[in-house]
């Protein structure tokens, strides 16, 4: 089994002949990953695979969301809540056609969760909101995530939901 990685993305890795299937996440990758890390709007961290280390995997994204109204979350988890809530978003995730079944999107979407929780602690912030994409909902509702009544491909779980991480 190979050994992987998980780093932030550099110009050592190879985007231009990243392909998961879909036009728009290659898109994004490839002209727009980069771009917004210099910009620091936001990170991207790539799986990478030790024996290749340029070869990109999967990749994640992550951001800081604008407050949400309470009231766009679903209503049994609005209870409670003050009228707006911080939180991060996952804005993509993505595995290359060629790593597909082998537990890498899961490994991502840990990793996303891990740093949100990290991030959580030091500044707070109540839930990690996932925009999915092409048809990645049940991906994400197997872990727990809710989707919004107004937006069904926006999910959001509660960071007190998130499974606790050995590192953070």
């Amino acid at each position: 089994m190979a050994v992987v990685k998980i780093e932030a993305l550099g110009k050592a890795h190879d985007v231009a002949n990243f392909d998961c299937g879909s036009t728009d996440l290659n898109h994004w990758l490839r002209t727009t990953a980069r771009q917004h890390q210099k910009n620091n709007t936001s990170k991207t961290f790539v799986l990478i695979e030790e024996e290749s280390p340029a070869v990109v995997q999967g990749f994640v994204t992550m951001a800081i969301r604008d407050v949400t109204p309470k009231d766009d979350l679903p209503v049994a988890m609005a209870k409670k809540l003050p009228m707006n809530v911080a939180g991060y978003t996952l804005a993509r995730l993505a595995v290359s056609t060629n790593a597909r079944h082998r537990g890498y999107g899961e490994r991502l979407l840990f990793e996303a969760m891990e740093r949100v929780c990290q991030a959580a602690r030091l500044v707070g912030g109540f839930a990690m909101f996932v925009d999915a994409k092409d048809g990645a909902v049940d991906f994400y509702k197997k872990y727990g995530f809710l989707q919004l009544p107004n937006d069904p491909d926006i999910l959001v779980l509660p960071i007190a939901s998130m499974p606790e991480f050995p590192n953070g």
